[in-house]
């Protein structure tokens, strides 16, 4: 029988409020999503509301392209800032 990994924000690895972020756009890239809790899966989204990333349709292919490739930058971004903070946060090893 198969165990089933708990799926925990990619964030801040929270279990609760676990939501299928699509970094990329559902109308662009439909099959990458990403675990996020609710909080971040909020932040995601005001941050490409803030920089003017549109993830809604529009018929143009490399239009589409564009949006999805800027908004998966805005989802590494968060990734690493997360990483970041907690490699400052650790005792300093060499």
């Amino acid at each position: 029988m198969k165990s089933r990994a708990k799926t925990v924000c990619v964030i801040c690895g929270a279990p609760r409020y676990i939501e299928r972020n699509h970094p990329g756009g559902r109308h662009f890239v439909a099959w990458f999503t990403m675990p996020f809790c609710k909080v971040h899966h909020d932040q995601f989204h005001e941050q490409l509301r803030n920089i003017g990333i549109d993830l809604r349709y529009t018929p143009n292919e490399l239009e589409r392209l564009v949006r999805a490739s800027q908004a998966i930058i805005v989802c590494q971004w968060m990734i690493a800032d997360t990483m970041k903070k907690a490699v400052s946060k650790s005792p300093h090893q060499d």
